[in-house]
């Protein structure tokens, strides 16, 4: 086999690391994900993550929000997801120091979300901030070229402006308006474009000016006080990851400086060092934990947009 020195090699290594009880503890581990990742593939297309976006687990729409957010399609998220968590711990495994091994894992299973979320939340608020511009141009489009709404929506999903392209594609479509309206909610992962095709569901079969002003008095005024509220709190999620960044960047300088030390290393590799260490761990992520609860941001109202044109549907609106 070609391969076959230096697969024996790190073979060799990861037995002299760990114990056949630890292998058994991080090969759960690993069953675990795998079932769940494989779960997550499973209960969304992956060319169109959105579609069971309510029928799947919480846990794997957090994870579709997310890739949604960063602009990568599911399938690709997912398999960053178990290769940042594989090569993360067989590092922890390579270091002989069995609780580094599962701290590794779990930075893995936990970290790389929290490593994207800020670049998730600025992409996402820079299409919410288009949207809520492209609400001004259905008003206008309604209020000053007098067009339907049908046919205003299809204007703007044929011209969606930057960063809209995949949320408004559905508007550009024949067929069921309302339809049209549930997937671009459903596309968008947001709060605040929910809320308005929400709107727009419940006001669409009403006169021309009550759309209006729905525009006016509801989705625009509400929008822009909500990207106000957003802005806000990036910039204090902001302020929390970088204080994090420090302490975890700090940590895991030290720690490293310590295990590169022979004496440090096989401490560590004891039980009591074992415990020493979890215990560290423990502080920090305590530490952690202390500063999200300081620094609380409440989740937004989401819709179920299926289930509210249902509603409407059956109440002849």
């Amino acid at each position: 086999m070609i391969f076959s020195p230096a697969l024996a090699t790190v073979v060799s290594q990861v037995q002299g690391a760990i114990s056949p009880a630890m292998f058994i503890v991080l090969a759960i581990f690993g069953f675990g994900f795998a079932i769940m990742a494989a779960a997550a593939l499973m209960g969304h297309h992956p060319h169109f993550p959105d579609q069971r976006r309510f029928q799947a687990p919480q846990l794997i729409q957090k994870e579709a929000d997310l890739a949604m957010s960063v602009g990568m399609p599911f399938d690709r998220w997912v398999m960053i997801r178990v290769v940042s968590i594989v090569v993360l711990t067989i590092i922890g495994i390579l270091t002989g120091v069995w609780i580094l091994a599962v701290a590794l894992f779990f930075a893995g299973v936990a970290g790389v979300p929290w490593a994207f979320s800020g670049r998730a939340a600025s992409r996402q608020m820079k299409m919410e901030r288009a949207f809520v511009d492209q609400l001004r141009n259905l008003r206008d489009r309604m209020a000053v070229s007098n067009q339907p709404l049908d046919t205003a929506l299809q204007e703007i999903g044929r011209n969606p402006g930057p960063g809209l392209a995949y949320v408004l594609e559905p508007l550009s479509r024949g067929g069921s308006v309302v339809a049209n309206i549930v997937e671009t909610g459903i596309r968008s992962r947001s709060p605040i474009v929910e809320y308005a095709c929400a709107v727009l569901i419940w006001s669409r079969t009403r006169s021309l000016d009550d759309l209006v002003s729905a525009i006016d008095e509801v989705l625009l005024d509400v929008g822009s006080a909500q990207l106000e509220v957003r802005e806000e709190t990036m910039t204090t999620l902001s302020q929390q990851r970088a204080v994090t960044i420090a302490m975890a960047a700090l940590m895991g300088g030290m720690l490293a400086a310590v295990l590169r030390t022979p004496n440090f290393h096989a401490y560590y590799q004891t039980l009591t060092g074992q415990i020493v260490l979890a215990l560290a761990l423990l502080v920090f992520l305590f530490l952690v934990w202390l500063l999200g609860k300081m620094i609380a941001i409440q989740p937004w109202t989401r819709w179920d947009l299926r289930a509210h044109a249902n509603a409407q549907e059956q109440m002849g609106g």
